[in-house]
């Protein structure tokens, strides 16, 4: 621990991207340039420099809207810990919101105690599954499926606001932008789900996920799976037992149970159950 080195906050931006992604590698996060400009364009990114200008420490606020943010990828470089760095980034980033604002974000062990002294309680889990790509029949059951257009995007955007109880559509557009699959499912001509999938270094990440029901998530998550090769990650949200067993049945492991935590519970946006898989942790 470099105790006695001074060190600088600041807000980060897209000079800082390559050492932005060598932090995630030392921690082992599955991130690429790609990840981190979404993370840019979306919200704000805070971190410490050192007297080499070069970044040790990082913590992003992305807002959904005047009433929900998430906090994410929340890294302190190994030789910088123990002094703070974390807590007073995350402080920062409170500050960017109003007071009674939702804040939401998804712990690690090493991250819960400061989350927790800074009045975040846990809320819920996500779940993580790892899984291959494989090519196998996916029968539609009268459902149309097909990538996003332009002249969907708009009925995608309510019925996502919906799900997730806030708007985000400048994260969506971004993700958009960044996604190797952007699916829509329609029932009659009307969107009823839709799925987007990013290319990652190690995983294609699968989510988010917005359906009506099991069938209709589990027909966008089929589609993607038999379209793909390669490691697949999808984070379940908690409460879809069904969806979960669905996955293990075509190969899909759970690999980690992190707990969602909550700032200021009471304001947290009210959701309608439609929301099956998270975009990625950093994003809530």
């Amino acid at each position: 621990m470099k105790k006695e080195e001074v060190v600088t906050r600041q807000q980060l931006n897209q000079l800082h991207i390559g050492d932005l992604l060598s932090l995630a590698t030392i921690v082992g996060w599955d991130y690429d340039r790609e990840e981190i400009q979404t993370l840019l364009a979306s919200g704000s990114v805070y971190g410490h420099v050192n007297i080499d200008k070069m970044v040790i420490s990082c913590a992003a606020i992305i807002p959904y809207g005047a009433k929900l943010a998430s906090i994410g990828m929340v890294i302190v470089h190994p030789d910088y810990r123990g002094r703070g760095l974390a807590k007073e980034l995350l402080i920062q980033c409170m500050s960017q919101v109003t007071q009674n604002t939702a804040l939401m974000l998804i712990a690690t062990k090493e991250g819960r105690p400061v989350y927790e002294k800074l009045g975040f309680k846990e809320y819920s889990h996500v779940t993580k599954l790892l899984g291959e790509g494989k090519i196998f029949e996916v029968a539609s059951d009268g459902y149309s499926i097909s990538p996003l257009n332009k002249t969907d995007i708009k009925e995608m955007m309510e019925l996502d606001e919906v799900a997730f109880g806030s708007g985000r559509e400048l994260f969506l557009k971004n993700r958009i932008k960044q996604a190797k699959d952007t699916l829509v499912l329609k029932e009659q001509g009307i969107i009823v789900g839709y799925a987007l999938a990013v290319k990652k270094p190690a995983n294609l990440v699968l989510g988010p996920v917005v359906a009506q029901n099991d069938k209709q998530a589990m027909l966008l998550i089929q589609t993607i799976i038999a379209t793909n090769k390669g490691s697949i990650r999808i984070d379940v949200l908690d409460g879809k037992t069904s969806l979960m067993k669905e996955l293990e049945t075509v190969g899909f492991q759970v690999n980690d149970r992190p707990p969602v935590m909550v700032k200021n519970l009471e304001a947290f946006p009210k959701r309608n159950n439609s929301l099956y898989a998270i975009a990625a942790q950093a994003y809530g």
